[in-house]
């Protein structure tokens, strides 16, 4: 597996049917990070952007995968191909005293 970095444009404008999208949209992310193809989901503070960081065997599966986001028509992708991804908190499982 391939770890990608994917930076996603958002439409500046979006038509009223973008925001009716959006539960749709969050349910799938949940869905996608709790199987772990998505490792990171961030929106920029100006809503322009937003950065995956994923698992794929290849771009062409990953740009599959995407196709599939109910707001897949109004995003612009560009990926770039990551070494490596670490993250706060993945290092070391948490610690529970129950």
């Amino acid at each position: 597996m391939k770890t990608y970095m994917v930076e996603v444009g958002l439409p500046f404008s979006p038509p009223q049917e973008f925001f009716a999208l959006i539960p749709a949209q969050r349910a799938m992310v949940v869905d996608l990070l709790m199987k772990r193809k998505f490792l990171s989901y961030t929106l920029a503070a100006d809503r322009s952007k937003v950065w995956i960081v994923m698992v794929a065997e290849s771009e062409e599966d990953a740009r599959l995968l995407l196709q599939k986001q109910p707001m897949d028509r109004y995003f612009r992708y560009s990926f770039t191909e990551l070494m490596f991804h670490d993250m706060a908190g993945a290092l070391f499982p948490s610690v529970s005293l129950n």
